[in-house]
């Protein structure tokens, strides 16, 4: 579970392990949280709940249809120093289950609505296209993959990603700035770095440029 796909060079590390441990993180954090700050409202508990089973779920995707990239890429390959900034950097992300701990204003019951169906959407996106496109490249490497989940947006993982963030935002607290800033973050590391690299690998497949003038990036008919 946290061990590298391949065998790479003594003291460096892959960010898809990484993320793993990170995301492994997740649940005993926000379960401290709730303790340490005695909140068991209905708030915090809704964020136990999906924050933490997004962390189980990612280190069980990391077991059956994870993120090549992440571990083959020798960009994505750290040194101690550099593992560790890069871990510092996403934990970014813990403010969701901190501001919710800290939030004693009882959540609604239309943002606790808002919040599972934008959340259980956006985990259907995202799992669900990170497995097709792992499978897909099992059994067919050299093919771009533009039907399925990648027939309604060029990048549905990212979308559901989003979509899971904007339901974590309703449940720490929608009127709490901070927590935009892990939004802020994921905006930087997807529109800014993410999503152009990935369009660049894929230029290769003639294709592509169909696919791409044809398809939205992000959301369905907007963007």
């Amino acid at each position: 579970m946290f061990t590298e796909k391949r065998v790479i060079e003594p003291g460096k590390y892959t960010l898809g392990l990484i993320l793993n441990i990170h995301k492994f993180t997740w649940t005993p954090l926000t379960l401290l949280l709730s303790f340490m700050y005695s909140n068991y409202s209905h708030r915090m508990m809704l964020m136990n709940g999906l924050f933490g089973s997004y962390g189980v779920l990612w280190v069980l995707k990391s077991q059956y249809f994870y993120d090549k990239n992440f571990y083959t890429n020798k960009k994505y390959e750290y040194d101690l120093k550099n593992a560790m900034i890069s871990y510092l950097s996403i934990s970014v992300y813990y403010l969701f289950p901190y501001i919710a701990a800290i939030n004693k204003q009882e959540i609604s019951l239309f943002d606790t609505y808002l919040s599972t169906f934008l959340y259980s959407l956006g985990v259907f996106f995202h799992f669900g296209s990170d497995s097709q496109k792992y499978y897909s490249l099992k059994y067919n490497q050299n093919k771009l993959i533009t039907d399925g989940f990648f027939s309604i947006v060029r990048h549905p993982n990212y979308s559901g990603e989003f979509l899971i963030w904007f339901g974590l935002i309703l449940i720490s607290g929608k009127e709490k700035a901070l927590s935009y800033v892990p939004l802020l973050w994921l905006i930087l590391a997807t529109l800014l770095s993410g999503m152009p690299e990935k369009e660049r690998s894929l230029k290769k497949y003639d294709e592509f440029n169909n696919w791409k003038q044809n398809t939205k990036a992000l959301i369905p008919f907007i963007y």
